[in-house]
């Protein structure tokens, strides 16, 4: 069909047009008079002929005369009542139709308000929706709600899964607000409740917020422990527009995650401090790979039966153009928060490979390589398949690659990472359990895991003093792990009364400023050459 159009589209065009014309006032009547004109002019023409023709008698058709004249009235009135009628008719249909239309539009309209103003998600007003609230801001408190770890959930359990766990969340908040207080999902795992409780009483009423998050959720048959943090800002203290006050309760918010999660905070001008000094970071940190900015040291384990180098540690360096130095403590963690972590990661994991590698090739000692991995790498997608891309990239045999998890991570994401471990040891990669004793884990936490290697933390090694009795714990720990199957390494050795108590424990290996400090790669390779390392 040429133009575009079907046949029915094409009808029902020229029906909508008829329709229109029909409806105007000016086509309408001009319609009536013409047809008027058209059958009187008619009328009179033939009318007069055809009496003529029939009636010869002049009383007689001055007779017929009157009744054709009343006819004629007659049949025009009835012609003028049919035509106004049926366009009068159709303009009540037009403005029924009309009627009808105008309501759809309202109807439509509303609909649309639903959609821009309502989170299609939980039915929540959204972000758009607080916008348009502005005067209910006026004296009143911004409390910005953010679950903790919400991405673990995404990543473990799936994002169906985790949809209806923010319906449930959605609708616990729901529940617990007061009838002067309006719940706003803002988009992901992050919410806003507007109140007007008197600051005396605001910080009760932010406790009993985050008291919701106190018992699990049921998703499904699931039941999952979640838990939230809080950032408070108020109008007009800290701001009197509603950015002001989101991007200050977002900084206290901030300040809750970096001090532990599962809190609250009231915005207060010193939080702004670290949070500019973390975007500053976050800005840097995003280009240091690429630049070229991060090193790998390498700080030596020595195994106490052989004084070989039975092991390195690779820990990265941060040397930036602006800052400086930057310790690993300061950046790991928002480069977690980013998901830097993840490229940054891979190239610590395959710069190591590469250079432990190279170390077997060029002498006769095949040390390990340990690498600490991050719990967001670890449940990240197909972790377990980059590690073994690039051992075979790298021609590492798995058993000199051991990846270092630590006792926290085990403690709280025990179910996220024990399949990924298990696979990683089927493949024989090590898997070595850092700072144990830090987060007092138990023994059926090990028992769940592969763990090769236990490294004790170094606070349970400062405790060691002169007297080799004070501290049997360390003692103890190295016997159960011995007993388990597992390689102990104590970190932290500083002196030689802690090395002396290790040796008579029986620990395998140490590792320490006593015996070296972490090693730049050159330096590191020719500590590997040595034949050994004098211990005593």
């Amino acid at each position: 069909m040429q133009g575009g159009q079907t046949m029915p589209q094409q009808s029902q065009e020229v029906e909508r047009s008829k329709s229109i014309k029909t409806q105007l006032p000016l086509f309408a009547s001009l319609r009536i008079s013409l047809i008027y004109l058209v059958c009187g002019a008619l009328w009179i023409l033939f009318s007069d002929q055809i009496l003529n023709a029939i009636v010869v008698d002049k009383e007689m058709f001055a007779r017929f005369s009157m009744i054709k004249g009343w006819f004629y009235i007659v049949m025009t009135a009835l012609l003028l009542f049919y035509l106004i009628y049926r366009t009068t008719f159709r303009m009540r249909l037009a403005e029924r139709k009309l009627h009808n239309q105008y309501s759809e539009l309202l109807n439509n309209r509303e609909e649309l308000r639903q959609v821009a103003f309502r989170d299609q998600l939980t039915g929540l007003p959204n972000r758009l929706a607080l916008y348009e609230n502005l005067t209910l801001l006026k004296d009143a408190s911004l409390l910005y709600v953010d679950l903790d770890d919400f991405k673990y959930v995404n990543d473990t359990l799936g994002h169906a899964f985790g949809d209806r766990l923010l319906r449930e969340v959605s609708a616990r908040l729901t529940s617990g607000l007061l009838p002067s207080e309006q719940l706003y999902r803002l988009g992901g795992d992050e919410w806003v409740v507007v109140t007007r409780q008197p600051k005396d009483r605001l910080q009760m009423r932010v406790e009993a917020l985050l008291s919701l998050f106190d018992s699990p959720f049921a998703v499904g048959e699931q039941w999952i422990h979640m838990t939230g943090s809080i950032g408070v800002s108020h109008f007009p203290t800290h701001g009197r527009t509603l950015d002001q006050l989101m991007k200050n309760a977002d900084i206290a918010l901030y300040h809750v995650k970096r001090q532990g999660k599962n809190s609250y905070a009231f915005y207060d001008f010193s939080l702004s401090v670290p949070v500019q000094h973390r975007a500053d970071m976050e800005r840097l940190l995003r280009h240091a790979l690429e630049n070229g900015e991060f090193t790998l040291h390498y700080q030596p384990q020595v195994h106490l039966g052989s004084s070989q180098v039975a092991g390195l540690e690779a820990l990265i360096r941060w040397n930036s153009p602006e800052l400086g130095y930057v310790p690993p403590d300061q950046f790991i963690k928002i480069a977690e928060e980013t998901q830097l972590i993840v490229p940054i990661g891979e190239w610590v994991l395959r710069t190591a490979c590469e250079f432990i590698q190279s170390v077997h090739e060029s002498s006769p000692h095949k040390p390990t390589v340990s690498v600490n991995v991050s719990v967001v790498q670890l449940i990240g997608h197909r972790f377990v398949e980059r590690v073994m891309d690039i051992l075979r990239e790298t021609g590492l045999d798995p058993r000199c690659l051991e990846l270092e998890v630590t006792e926290t991570m085990v403690i709280e994401s025990l179910d996220l990472i024990a399949d990924k471990l298990s696979r990683l040891r089927e493949h024989g990669v090590n898997i070595a359990l850092d700072d144990f004793g830090r987060g007092f884990s138990s023994l059926s936490h090990l028992m769940k895991l592969p763990i090769t290697t236990l490294k004790i933390d170094k606070s349970f090694i400062d405790q060691i003093s002169d007297n080799l009795e004070t501290h049997p714990l360390t003692g103890l720990i190295v016997q159960m792990a011995n007993g388990l199957g597992m390689k102990v390494v104590a970190e932290g050795v500083e002196t030689y009364a802690q090395l002396d108590y290790l040796k008579k424990v029986e620990c395998d290996c140490v590792q320490g400023y006593l015996l070296s400090k972490p090693l730049p790669a050159i330096i590191a390779r020719d500590w590997v050459k040595t034949a050994s390392v004098p211990i005593s």
